[in-house]
């Protein structure tokens, strides 16, 4: 078979930090530092726990297993732990600093032209991740999404998000990932899709080309300039 264009998938499902936009405030990081507080009685950070590629429940897991707490204390809140982190992003909206990386509105436009259906599958809360794509001005150059409302792991984030893209293009539609994190690549491959990964959040073209994406690529600039295909 020939190598297949990146451009020439039915469905794009895009991960949101570091992929489309980049936040420069701390809004969603104090959000964690908030609900932590109201479990442990006691101010908490982040510290040591890896949040880029991860979930919002995958980090507040995580941050509650670093300190120790059991997971009976937390877990049956978890419900309420995820709404008050919406709740406070929503609350301070104004405060959130967010632009949409260079040249993503070209990107997309190109590939709605070339009649693909695109979507979102992300880490994020819904009520927070929707909330940074209205501010980025990108919420509504997509037609579904896979959010993190209930799931801990990114795979099953993406597995929420291609039955979304299902729904939208049919069951034989072809499904293409797009993220800026080795666990984007891992969840790709989880879910049987190929996987374009740009260097556009923490991780170098080099770390990204060790999990081995269908294509990896430094910036949208490099999909736009270039005929760039995936192995078949």
């Amino acid at each position: 078979m020939k190598p297949r264009a990146w451009d020439s998938f039915d469905v794009y499902l895009f991960d949101i930090d570091g992929t489309l936009l980049h936040c420069r405030d701390a809004v969603h990081y104090f959000a964690f530092c908030s609900v932590l507080q109201r479990v442990v009685r006691r101010p908490m950070t982040l510290e040591g726990v890896v949040a880029h590629g991860n979930t919002d429940i995958g980090i507040l897991r995580d941050a509650f297993r670093l300190a120790e707490i059991e997971e009976g204390l937390w877990r049956p809140r978890l419900t309420e732990l995820t709404g008050a982190m919406c709740d406070y992003v929503q609350r301070r909206e104004r405060e959130l600093c967010i632009e949409a990386l260079p040249n993503v509105g070209r990107v997309l436009d190109h590939l709605r032209d070339k009649g693909a259906v695109l979507g979102v599958a992300t880490g994020n809360l819904r009520g927070i991740g929707e909330l940074k794509l209205k501010r980025a001005g990108l919420l509504t150059r997509f037609q579904f999404a896979g959010w993190s409302d209930g799931f801990e792991d990114r795979a099953d984030v993406f597995r929420a998000a291609v039955e979304g893209a299902r729904s939208f293009a049919g069951a034989g539609a072809s499904i293409c990932a797009v993220g800026d994190t080795p666990a984007d690549i891992i969840a790709a491959r989880a879910n049987g899709l190929s996987i374009i990964a740009v260097a556009t959040g923490i991780y170098t073209v080099d770390v990204l080309a060790s999990e081995n994406p269908d294509l990896c690529v430094g910036c949208m600039d490099e999909l736009l300039v270039a005929s760039q295909a995936l192995p078949a």
